[in-house]
């Protein structure tokens, strides 16, 4: 029933099943978005979500209704709504490709190349990922 930007931060975002069982759906940083399938289909969603912060997070909320409303008024809020939305399928068909490689090696190089493109800090001694995964 709510829009979130990430303003600042890293947001690991699960699907929690009836059974209790919790997946990562996405890994999600700056100018991400996420709480969207309730404004796109007028709808509650019967899918539960839950959010956990990596870092120091700041983010900005609003109603559904109210983020409608604005990308009625002002059809620059609704492409900036879509370009964060494509950014997410975009991240979603990388994560696809990077679990569908055969062998375990494999998957974890290119896991771990996606987290040093998206969340990797550039040092002296090479690239941190300052996430705490398991």
């Amino acid at each position: 029933e709510r829009v979130y930007l990430i303003r600042r931060g890293a947001v690991r975002l699960s699907r929690v099943y009836e059974s209790g069982e919790e997946i990562t759906v996405a890994l999600l940083r700056e100018n991400s978005l996420f709480g969207v399938l309730s404004l796109l289909t007028g709808h509650r969603s019967d899918r539960f979500y839950h959010s956990v912060a990596f870092t120091r997070v700041e983010m900005i909320t609003a109603p559904a209704g109210s983020v409608r409303q604005a990308i009625e008024a002002d059809s620059g809020v609704g492409l900036l709504l879509l370009q964060g939305l494509s950014s997410r399928i975009l991240q979603t068909e990388t994560m696809i490709e990077t679990l569908t490689h055969r062998d375990m090696s494999s998957r974890l190089v290119s896991f771990l190349l996606v987290l040093c493109r998206d969340f990797g800090v550039p040092s002296d001694r090479g690239i941190t990922i300052d996430l705490r995964l398991s």
